[in-house]
């Protein structure tokens, strides 16, 4: 499986409602199917979420549904997100190899 384990994270926008602003945070690790995501906001497991970041190229309102949440030490909550679209996570797959 490719993924990306770099020493740096890719900043991402986070959008949970069209009628509410986007949050913010990175990615730690991405995958075609799955990723983590750090963020200093609260998000419930179950929620669905549209995540917007640069590699290779845009990559706009790419959905997840998050399937586990942690939170750190330093009130960091760490995301495991499972990507729901087939058709982005396709475009991913080329961005990544």
């Amino acid at each position: 499986m490719n993924q990306n384990n770099a020493d740096t994270f890719i900043p991402v926008i986070i959008k949970t409602s069209l009628d509410l602003p986007p949050l913010w945070g990175r990615l730690t690790r991405l995958s075609p199917r799955e990723a983590e995501l750090t963020s200093q906001f609260e998000l419930p497991t179950g929620r669905e979420v549209a995540l917007s970041f640069e590699l290779r190229g845009a990559f706009e309102d790419m959905r997840a549904g998050i399937t586990a949440v942690l939170r750190d030490r330093d009130g960091y909550f760490n995301y495991f997100l499972v990507f729901t679209d087939p058709a982005q996570s396709a475009l991913l797959r080329t961005a990544i190899s």
